[in-house]
Parts: C-alpha cells; structure tokens; sequence
C-alpha cells in the first residue's frame, strides 16, 4: 500500500471512530432523510450500506432517488465533513448509537420473516460494544424489538434496544422529520433515554411499550 492510500486509510478510519451516530441501511429510503436531519443537527453520521452504487451517488452531492429538500441538505452536509460513507459492517463506529433501518418483510402467509433482521444483527454484532444503543428505525413485526433483546440477551451480549419508528412518507421525510414529533421506546429507560437524545427533534412521543410505538406508527400510516 503506497503513502496516500495509507494516509487515504488513516482519514478513513479517523472519520468512522469520530463519528457521533451510525445509521445502518443509511443510503435507503428511510435511510437518507433521518441521515441528513441529524447531519443538519450537527451530528457527524456514518452512513453505512452494503450497496456501494448508492453511496457513490452520495458522495458526488446528488440523490438516489426522489426526496424534496434533501439535496441541499446533502451538499451541506458534504461540505461541513458531517458525513463517513461505509459499506461493512466492520466499519459501524462503536462511539455512538447505531441505528438500524432494516424492516422486517413477510412471506407469503403474512408470517414475520426475523431471519433478515437476524442475519443484520449478526453481522454487526462483532463490531458492536456492550453497553452501545442499537436504535430499530424501519417497519418492524410487532413483538420484533422484545425478540432482539431477548435474542442479544441469550447471545450473552449487554446491548441496549430502543424502537423508534419511521412514521414518514416516502420522499417527503425531510419535511416531515422536522414537523413530527418522534415516538421513542425501548427495552430498558436507559435505552428510551439515550435515544432521545440523538433526536432531532426536541418533542417526543414516548411509548409505554414497543407495542405503543407500532401501533402509533400504524396509526399515522392510516391517517
């Protein structure tokens, strides 16, 4: 390896550690407008997702796909340095909160299929830290967010578990992000805390349980 990809690594590596939150599945569709209101915020964000394409889009100050508002925030964020772009899972920053934006799909009996937010969860479990926040983000089988304390908990690792729900419409997060007051819950108060303060927004909704949270988020969705 020659000194400036060397140096090219360094920055790298100096960016993922310094970074303040990551959000996993970030160059998604609920992915890029919670990234951008938290950059915006002044958070620095990791942006972490397994389709590089995406993220090169990112990088060059354009979007992959149609969301209003959020192309200035992006090339805002780009040029304040907010944002890492990663691809492994190896590369989560184990400063902050992770957030995942993995939902949970359904096969064709409408049963939960957990096995794809299972194997999310796997693969970043080696790189994850006991005592960090893991923040579940997408649309998720009720009953899911009690399932992963219970499965990290068997696991023997001491993760805390927070459901926060995406409750905006595709392509107009940016706007709804800002207007919406976020439902937050978790396994534990300490999860419920630290998950409120990564918002970015200063009103909540705190659910009394993570039943609470999803069918608040149905709720709005019917609306």
């Amino acid at each position: 390896m020659n000194d400036s990809a060397t140096e090219r690594r360094k920055l790298r590596m100096t960016g993922i550690e310094s970074a303040d939150v990551t959000v996993v599945g970030g160059a998604g569709h609920v992915g890029v407008p919670l990234v951008l209101a938290l950059a915006d915020c002044g958070l620095c964000v990791n942006v972490n997702d397994l389709n590089q394409a995406t993220l090169e889009v990112l990088k060059s100050g354009r979007l992959p796909f149609t969301e209003y508002g959020a192309e200035e925030l992006l090339v805002k964020a780009l040029a304040e340095q907010k944002l890492v772009f990663t691809s492994a899972p190896s590369e989560i920053s184990t400063r902050g909160p992770v957030i995942v934006t993995i939902g949970t799909p359904i096969d064709e009996f409408l049963n939960p299929v957990r096995k794809v937010v299972q194997d999310c969860i796997d693969s970043l479990l080696p790189h994850l830290v006991d005592g960090q926040l893991m923040v579940l983000r997408s649309t998720l089988y009720p009953g899911t967010t009690d399932w992963v304390d219970s499965y990290l908990k068997r696991l023997g690792r001491r993760i805390k578990v927070a459901f926060c729900p995406e409750r905006v419409v595709q392509g107009y997060g940016i706007k709804e992000l800002k207007e919406m007051p976020q439902i937050i819950s978790g396994t534990t108060p300490e999860a419920v805390e630290e998950a409120a303060a990564i918002t970015y927004r200063r009103d909540h909704l705190f659910g009394s349980g993570r039943s609470t949270a999803y069918f608040g988020k149905t709720n709005r969705k019917c609306c």
